[in-house]
């Protein structure tokens, strides 16, 4: 068996909302309420959900670029919501993120050398030739070379840009990554490259990943094991293939039915048509989230909240229903 190298525990994230003339917290944007699971080394955990359902607030707070509500991270043995600023820093050399947009995440002032060089100069004061010669060495191994040292980021396409954002986390030689949305930003076919080379990299370092995005087919691809987010909750967890060919919750299901099916032969299937819009998470529904876009929503569903229970192999879900509600012939299900 793996050994587990994150384990995230109630994690809660809340934004104060102020209003009034004195300015007083009139409310909480429940942004991440109550997140628990757990990464094992090597593997890829995949988070995906719709845009506003707090998958970014949530990696970030996990590696508290956003300091936590309430909950705690334990990484490799150590509780990093207890560190204290020196400890966290030291600690930073194993944790690393790739942002969505390169072009925002790197410095436009600075030539790749220097981006890349940074963390080096910052965590172990090495600078000059040395630092160099590790710049060429790590940008070689996305897939850049000598020639772009001295560029700016203004000067690279976009995929070299995200190689250069790939090559800033990996210089340090990490255990964990953070990919929050790393190729959505990218044209199709450069997509693909990037999340080759990800693949690539995961096998020869043994790094860890938590593959964040909203593309189901870019998460069946790159993950290991899937969590579903809805509204600040994972509200479905599993392996990738017992997830994809067996989704337990109606939100899973809708996602995978809307998936579309690159084949004018494929036999028609079932949509899931969600009614409504994705609820506020300054006043989010009583009882399960899911409830007022739900098809089999109950009295009970409406009343009382959920809890992310196993229910086999390792496959957990967050529903009352879950048992009678009718399999649908979803995505997955017909490869």
């Amino acid at each position: 068996m793996a050994r587990e190298l994150v384990r995230v525990e109630e994690l809660r994230k809340y934004f104060p909302v102020r209003g009034g003339v004195f300015h007083r917290v009139v409310g909480y944007v429940k942004a991440v309420d109550g997140v628990s699971f757990r990464i094992e080394e090597g593997t890829t955990f995949g988070l995906v959900g719709e845009s506003g359902c707090g998958k970014t607030t949530l990696v970030r707070t996990i590696l508290r670029l956003i300091e936590p509500t309430a909950g705690r991270v334990i990484f490799d043995g150590v509780d990093i919501t207890a560190l204290r600023a020196g400890e966290l820093r030291r600690m930073r050399r194993h944790m690393q993120i790739v942002f969505q947009d390169p072009y925002t995440s790197l410095h436009p002032r600075m030539q790749v050398s220097e981006i890349v060089a940074e963390p080096l100069r910052i965590h172990f004061g090495v600078g000059g030739e040395e630092a160099r010669g590790e710049v060429l060495r790590v940008l070689r191994e996305v897939g850049l070379g000598e020639e772009h040292l001295d560029r700016y980021p203004h000067e690279l396409s976009g995929g070299q840009r995200q190689r250069v954002a790939i090559a800033r986390a990996l210089i340090l030689r990490p255990k964990f990554l953070v990919l929050d949305e790393p190729t959505s930003a990218l044209d199709v076919s450069v997509q693909a490259k990037i999340l080759r080379l990800l693949k690539e990299l995961q096998s020869r370092y043994g790094l860890t990943y938590l593959f964040v995005s909203h593309n189901i087919l870019v998460i069946e691809y790159m993950s290991d094991y899937v969590g579903v987010m809805y509204l600040g909750k994972l509200v479905e967890v599993a392996p990738k293939d017992e997830l994809f060919k067996n989704p337990l919750h109606p939100y899973t299901m809708a996602l995978l039915s809307a998936v579309p099916i690159p084949d004018p032969r494929a036999r028609s299937r079932k949509r899931i048509i969600l009614k409504g819009e994705v609820p506020s998470p300054l006043n989010p529904p009583s009882g399960c989230r899911f409830h007022p876009r739900c098809p089999w929503a109950s009295e009970e569903c409406r009343s009382y909240e959920p809890e992310l229970v196993e229910v086999g192999g390792e496959h957990y879900v967050a529903c009352h229903r879950w048992e009678e509600i009718p399999r649908v012939n979803t995505y997955m299900a017909r490869r």
